[in-house]
This record gives C-alpha cells, sequence and structure tokens, in this order.
C-alpha cells in the first residue's frame, strides 16, 4: 500500500515541478496577438514558417509566466521548508532551470506548428498526439542536454520516473481542459 501512496505523491510532485512547462502556452494565448514569430515570411512552398498564432508577446508572456509562477512555487515550498519540491538550491540555477522548462514549452509549441505547416494541417486543426506533446518535447529538447543531473534526479531517479511516467499519461487530460477553458473564453477558436 505504501508503493501506491508513494506513487501519487511522485506524480503530484512532477506535476509541481512541471508546472513552469504546463502554464506558459495557455498564458501565450492570454498574452498573444500582435507580430508574428515568423514576421509573416513563408517558405518557399508559400507556407507560414509558424503562422499568426505564434506572437512574440505570446511567446514572451507565455514563458514569463511559466518563469514567475515556478519563482512563486520556489517560495511557497521554501515558506513551508519542502525542499525536495523545488528546483535547486543554487538561485542562478533555479531560474536556469525555469527558464527552460518555460521556453522549452514554447519551442515545443511553435516547434509543433512549424511541423503542422510543412504536412500541411491548418491552423486550428487537430493534429493528435502532435498538439497534446509538443511542448513537452520541446522543454526535452532544452532541459536535458543543459540539465540533465536535474531532470535525472527529479523524473527518472527512483519512485520519480513513477512521476514522470504519470505526468505522460496525465498531460492529454490537461490539454483537452485547458482548451475548453480557453474556447469557452473566447481565446481560441477551437476546444482542441
Amino acid at each position: 500500500m505504501d508503493w501506491i501512496i508513494d506513487g501519487i505523491i511522485a506524480i503530484l510532485r512532477a506535476l509541481w515541478l512541471m508546472v513552469p512547462m504546463l502554464i506558459p502556452n495557455s498564458a501565450a494565448v492570454l498574452f498573444g496577438g500582435g507580430t508574428p514569430v515568423d514576421f509573416g515570411k513563408t517558405m518557399k512552398d508559400g507556407t507560414r514558417y509558424l503562422g499568426d498564432g505564434k506572437t512574440w508577446r505570446g511567446l514572451v508572456g507565455g514563458t514569463l509566466s511559466g518563469i514567475t509562477l515556478g519563482l512563486i512555487q520556489v517560495g511557497i515550498m521554501t515558506a513551508l521548508d519542502i525542499p525536495e519540491w523545488t528546483y535547486d538550491p543554487c538561485i542562478l540555477c533555479t531560474v536556469l532551470i525555469l527558464f527552460l522548462l518555460a521556453f522549452g514549452s514554447m519551442f515545443g509549441d511553435m516547434l509543433g506548428s512549424f511541423i503542422k505547416r510543412r504536412i500541411k494541417i491548418a491552423r486550428g486543426a487537430k493534429a493528435p498526439i502532435l498538439d497534446q506533446y509538443d511542448f513537452l518535447i520541446g522543454t526535452l529538447l532544452l532541459v536535458v542536454p543543459l540539465q540533465w543531473s536535474w531532470f535525472y534526479a527529479n523524473m527518472l531517479e527512483g519512485i520519480y520516473i513513477v512521476g514522470f511516467i504519470g505526468l505522460i499519461i496525465l498531460i492529454p487530460f490537461m490539454h483537452r481542459a485547458m482548451n475548453i477553458i480557453g474556447f469557452k473564453m473566447g481565446k481560441k477558436d477551437v476546444p482542441w
């Protein structure tokens, strides 16, 4: 029975530590608008690199939201004296980890849009798996090589692997819920 409780705690911990990765894309919708990241440029085949949905305001706002929320989390867990639910004792290392999680999420979302444009999937159209995991992939592309020791110690070592697997399983459900909320708020054109 203890292993079940340990597994649930590991999943909750993984979700907590990855909030700075989970929040930027939703925050980007709130901050978005303005100049597209690709500046309206097209490839030789006439398709946009990313499209109008990926803007500089969304990129910066989403990234800063993830970092800010991560710093708030550190403050909460430090006040509660639960250091294993924070990022790193070194504040600069913490900020770097938070940046990689938040910007990695935005990078993954843009990478997903780039891929969708290349395979002629229209903006807002469904792309199963890619839509749900692009931000995780982008984050892993940055965190794994640049903060491997942190990632290994917090997502793969011991019982924490259960937390990471749980996170992977829960992402599509969280993604869907956030998209429905964004749609109902009038911030998204489609609920997926």
